[in-house]
């Protein structure tokens, strides 16, 4: 990873940290963990004839959150780690394995319904990324902060600690990466710009 990718990385985490703080102190505040399963795939990208590229791969994610209440309406800062494996680039014979790392900062605002002890919630929001991959060839194509818009459905469930099982789709809004990967002697083309979308089944915990 570069040190400007880094740079930035931590920029905006001292920003998101920054305003959960500057959320009003009558706000009731939870702070939890989370983690989860994601299944990734590469779209708006068409390999040229005789290369391939993964499209499709499942992951994993892990991160902390901090949730602040005010009634029906909620906002709930996070940061992710979030990882996309067994990517694989072909061309011909050739081939390279590859994987994506994220740091995420998602930002959801919720919607909550009004029961006691299991509140359903829908949500929806942006989600800031730094990426970057092990193979360098891949990492010096990644973009330096893709956004990704996502939506969900959850219940946020009081047993004196608070469990929050939940649902999202993420759509790609900017590029991941450049349309193109070395493979070997060659380099794998196409067109279109390559995006992450991303399902993702998550379980959070807050005390």
């Amino acid at each position: 990873m570069t040190g400007k990718k880094r740079n930035a990385r931590w920029r905006w985490m001292w920003l998101t940290v920054s305003l959960a703080c500057a959320l009003p102190a009558s706000a009731e505040a939870q702070m939890g963990i989370l983690a989860g399963y994601n299944r990734d795939s590469i779209s708006e990208f068409l390999p040229e004839s005789g290369f391939d590229l993964t499209d499709l791969t499942d992951g994993f994610h892990i991160g902390v959150f901090i949730n602040f209440n005010l009634g029906t309406f909620a906002v709930r800062p996070a940061i992710v780690y979030h990882r996309v494996p067994d990517l694989v680039a072909q061309a011909g014979e050739e081939l390279v394995k590859f994987d994506v790392e994220l740091v995420e900062i998602p930002l959801d605002f919720r919607i909550r319904l009004p029961f006691p002890r299991v509140r359903p919630y829908v949500l929806a929001g942006p989600v800031l990324t730094f990426p970057s991959s092990t193979f360098s060839g891949v990492d010096d194509l990644l973009t330096a902060r893709p956004v990704r818009a996502e939506v969900g459905v959850g219940f946020e469930i009081d047993l004196g600690f608070r469990l929050w099982p939940e649902v999202r789709y993420g759509l790609g809004i900017t590029s991941l990466m450049e349309s193109e990967v070395p493979v070997g002697s060659r380099v794998l083309r196409g067109d279109g710009s390559p995006r992450l979308d991303t399902l993702t089944l998550r379980l959070g915990v807050s005390f």
